[in-house]
């Protein structure tokens, strides 16, 4: 059984004005985003609450992350949203639009959207090694109000399952045991549980990152990495354990995901299984 739990959007435009980009261009992002929401009811939470969205930078046409936006060049960005937090019908119809009208005076130019799904798949796998690779864009680990500057395993796979247990919540993928609710459980697999195993049995063989400060503006700047790093697993349930890695891709990972930090490609995934 395969269930939608979250719809991602791959906008393509370009705009009329030119707009400098004083800090992080996710904070344009967020804005355009939460503006689109709202000008069809949705409630965008603000402050410290959490959204029900994920966005990526703003990509020019050859993939290259952009900090000023200039007429007549061509840009895209995603923006992931999750199910159970906004109605991804209504979503998907604010969006595909031919311009959106922004507040502060300028209309951003849409010539395309492509439409995605995150279905995730119930049933419990065997055992594997899984040698998986990953491309980082600025993101932000923190560990106890430390920032971790590289690609930290225990923080990549702790931040995808947190997120895989939001998407569940309220689905019908989240089990009960004997009449009671159990969160974070999966076809009797705890999450929590999972995770550790995975922590212990992940390796990093190899990494290549850049680290740097990321202005947010306002004051507020962010220790971070951007690059490319190589992992081994050995899994029980490599089932679950992809279904993280497509969570961790459709969401991003890390801190400040609906300000554009955290967005990740998995370059590859070589399954082993084991008898």
């Amino acid at each position: 059984m395969t269930i939608v739990l979250g719809v991602g959007l791959v906008v393509r435009f370009s705009v009329d004005w030119e707009v400098g980009v004083g800090s992080w261009c996710g904070r344009f992002l967020s804005r355009l985003v939460g503006e689109v929401l709202e000008g069809v009811g949705v409630r965008v939470p603000h402050g410290a609450e959490v959204k029900p969205f994920s966005i990526s930078p703003i990509f020019d046409v050859n993939g290259r992350v952009v900090g000023r936006l200039v007429p007549g060049n061509a840009y895209w960005f995603r923006v992931s949203f999750m199910c159970n937090m906004v109605d991804c019908g209504r979503v998907v119809n604010a969006f595909v639009r031919d311009s959106y009208a922004l507040s502060s005076g300028g209309v951003v130019r849409v010539f395309g959207v492509e439409v995605s799904e995150l279905r995730l798949n119930s049933n419990t796998g065997g055992r594997a090694v899984v040698n998986w690779g990953v491309r980082f864009w600025p993101t932000v680990f923190t560990f106890r109000s430390r920032y971790v500057a590289w690609p930290s395993p225990a923080r990549f796979l702790s931040s995808a399952a947190r997120s895989l247990v939001s998407l569940i919540h309220g689905s019908s993928i989240v089990l009960s045991k004997d009449g009671g609710k159990l969160s974070g459980v999966i076809n009797g697999v705890d999450v929590k549980d999972f995770i550790k195993d995975l922590v212990f049995n992940t390796e990093v063989v190899g990494f290549r990152v850049r680290r740097l400060r990321v202005d947010l503006g306002g004051g507020r700047v962010m220790p971070a990495f951007r690059g490319v790093a190589e992992y081994v697993t050995y899994t029980d349930n490599v089932n679950l354990f992809n279904a993280l890695l497509d969570v961790a891709e459709f969401l991003g990972v890390g801190k400040n995901r609906a300000l554009g930090l955290g967005f990740i490609k998995i370059l590859h995934r070589d399954v082993k299984p084991l008898a």
